[in-house]
């Protein structure tokens, strides 16, 4: 298969990836877990000189197809501000559930506005593409801040978190972001933060996301986290760990 067909499979059309159905024991029936946020996550890493080409793309021609989504919670795109492994461009766009994303992607393999569909753009943008992975997770609201928190896109740093977990530490990890949150004055510098479980992955169990204004407002979380009550217990869970800060891309945004 080309490596063009293979982008816009695993970025358009993501059927068989979504979560087991479950068993409802009153009625005998399967059905669709919860519509929770679902969140879809992109990276890429374009040709050199490509990436601004790239984005031209997503403002003119991706962008109006995903405002038309009825399923589409928000749409995000991010460029590097610091980050461990190079990457142009993150694009997250956020479900109502793995059906909802279901129900999106038959109106992605549609014409959009300018006659070209979602899925002949994300071939096109394949051609121009060096690598790029996709990931998905599921939002936990209770350990997360409402979007009326946050900030219009390009107006602070977004920090990436991925965390790989010890065998059994996800209840610990759960618990210590609990602690954290009930005592937000003594961990300065978070403008609102976002944690989420994940479902298809490289390897990751747990998505946090954060809001800063600053590299320094990072650095003092950071300082702050390591000496709260309780810290230690939930690092313990933590086996590997990844941090990827970006900058929001105000007109790439969708709601």
């Amino acid at each position: 298969m080309s490596g063009r067909k293979l982008l816009a499979m695993r970025v358009v059309a993501a059927t068989g990836l979504g979560m087991a159905a479950q068993w409802t024991p009153a009625s005998g029936q399967v059905g669709d877990p919860p519509a929770g946020e679902v969140r879809q996550i992109v990276t890429f890493l374009f040709q050199p000189g490509r990436a601004q080409q790239a984005q031209d793309i997503y403002r003119s021609q991706l962008v109006p197809i995903y405002r038309g989504l009825t399923d589409l919670v928000r749409f995000r795109a991010f460029r590097e501000a610091e980050s461990p492994e190079p990457l142009d461009l993150i694009v997250v766009s956020g479900y109502r559930g793995m059906a909802g994303m279901d129900r999106a992607n038959e109106l992605l393999r549609q014409p959009g506005p300018a006659g070209v569909s979602a899925l002949a753009l994300y071939g096109t943008l394949a051609a121009m593409t060096q690598w790029h992975h996709d990931q998905f997770a599921e939002m936990l609201p209770a350990l997360s801040d409402p979007p009326d928190r946050q900030i219009e896109p390009g107006g602070e740093l977004v920090v990436f978190e991925y965390l790989r977990l010890v065998p059994g530490g996800e209840g610990r990890l759960l618990a210590s972001v609990r602690a954290e949150r009930s005592s937000p004055a003594a961990l300065p510098g978070i403008v609102w933060s976002e944690t989420g479980r994940m479902l298809v992955s490289d390897g990751w169990d747990v998505l946090r996301i954060f809001g800063v204004r600053s590299l320094g407002d990072w650095h003092r979380y950071l300082t702050a986290r390591r000496s709260m009550a309780g810290f230690e217990a939930g690092d313990r869970s933590v086996a590997a760990r990844k941090t990827i800060i970006v900058r929001g891309l105000p007109d790439l945004a969708v709601r």
